[in-house]
């Protein structure tokens, strides 16, 4: 077993840590080990310190976060005393942002386009969908975050429809649901499933449009709840689609040789 590498998406709701390997043969390639995920809450930081207790041949650590100030400062303390220089926060990674003001864009956002376009050798459409869904494109000459859409997921769709009506019952976001529901449940059901799939879907094609991408730019779908997105078919037309659950990680690894 050779050093590894850990890349950390550090979410609000969980914290994502995937174990990667230098390839034996191919520079700038990295295998994939293996992914721990920990709920983003008072012990985290604990929980991986744990884990890197755990795994002594983790030799660099790379993390991107969007949880809170103080949640992404107690790792990343972890990370730098077990780490030192070998740790970076919320790497540089080569993409021109087009967004105001830059530093406002996700840096989920930022890894999972990086990751895209290691993945389809051309511009795309990222979809991440998860706790909330994003569309957005990235073109690859020059390299370019383009900016996007930022929708909610299934489980906010759900909960947004229970909190703030007086009897609609919170329901189970299910994929595998008819469009026709004959009780309140299952209609419930079917409007967050095919609502969630139907705004994506438009959202992918709205944005390509506008950013006048060619019909081969391809559709990059991760996220947790992405099997709304490509079950039992694909929503996306005739767009060719790459699905994979390590995006943001592969944007950080990216990190590794976009870095001077």
């Amino acid at each position: 077993m050779g050093e590894r590498i850990l890349t950390i998406d550090l979410g609000n709701s969980r914290a994502k840590l995937a174990l990667f390997e230098p390839h034996a043969e191919l520079a700038r390639a990295h295998d994939f080990r293996g992914e721990t995920r920990f709920e983003t809450n008072a012990d985290l930081a604990a929980r991986i310190s744990e884990f890197l207790d755990r795994n002594a041949t983790i030799r660099a650590a790379r993390l991107s976060s969007v949880a809170s100030l103080a949640v992404e400062s107690e790792v990343a303390r972890v990370l730098e005393r077990r780490f030192a220089k070998l740790f970076v926060r919320n790497p540089r990674v080569l993409l021109d942002v087009d967004y105001a003001p830059p530093e406002a864009l996700g840096r989920d956002r930022l890894y999972a386009a990086r990751g895209a376009l290691d993945l389809s050798d051309g511009d795309a459409i990222v979809v991440d969908a998860g706790t909330a869904l994003t569309v957005d494109v990235v073109t690859a000459n020059p390299p370019r975050f383009r900016g996007g859409a930022i929708a909610p997921g299934p489980r906010l769709l759900a909960d947004a429809l229970h909190r703030h009506t007086a009897r609609l019952p919170l329901v189970e976001p299910n994929a595998d649901v008819p469009a026709l529901g004959r009780d309140t449940r299952a209609a419930l059901q079917a409007g967050v499933a095919i609502g969630f799939r139907g705004a994506a879907c438009e959202l992918v094609r709205a944005v390509a449009e506008e950013a006048l991408l060619a019909q081969d730019a391809v559709v990059v779908v991760t996220g947790g709840a992405r099997e709304f997105l490509l079950r039992p078919h694909s929503c996306f037309g005739e767009r060719r689609v790459i699905e994979d659950a390590l995006l943001v990680h592969r944007g950080l690894l990216a990190s590794l040789s976009d870095s001077p």
